[in-house]
C-alpha cells in the first residue's frame, strides 16, 4: 500500500464519521424531544461510539455536548490535515 493509497482511505473514513456527526446532531435537532427513543439516533450514536469513547478518555471534565464539538473540530483539523499531505504527496 502506498502512502498516497493511505492518506486517501484514512480521509475517507474520517470523511464517513464527520457525516455521520452532522447526520446525527441535525437528527435530535429534528427529532427534539423525542430523540431519545429514535432508532436512527441510536443507531448513530452506536456507530459514533468509539469516536465518543475516545473523546471521552481524553477530555473527561468537559459536558458531553462540548466533548463532541471539540471532537469534530479535532477530527475536522486532521481531515484537512490529510487533504494537504495528500495533495502534497500526489504532487512531489
Amino acid at each position: 500500500m502506498t502512502v498516497l493509497s493511505a492518506i486517501i482511505a484514512l480521509r475517507g473514513l474520517l470523511e464517513l464519521v464527520l457525516w455521520l456527526m452532522i447526520g446525527r446532531s441535525v437528527l435530535v435537532l429534528l427529532a427534539g424531544r423525542y430523540g431519545s427513543d429514535n432508532p436512527v439516533i441510536r443507531m448513530f450514536d452506536f456507530l459514533l461510539r468509539p469516536v465518543r469513547a475516545c473523546s471521552a478518555r481524553c477530555l473527561p471534565r468537559l459536558s458531553v455536548c462540548r466533548r463532541d464539538t471539540i471532537s469534530f473540530m479535532l477530527l475536522l483539523l486532521v481531515w484537512l490535515g490529510l487533504g494537504l499531505a495528500k495533495l502534497t504527496v500526489a504532487t512531489g
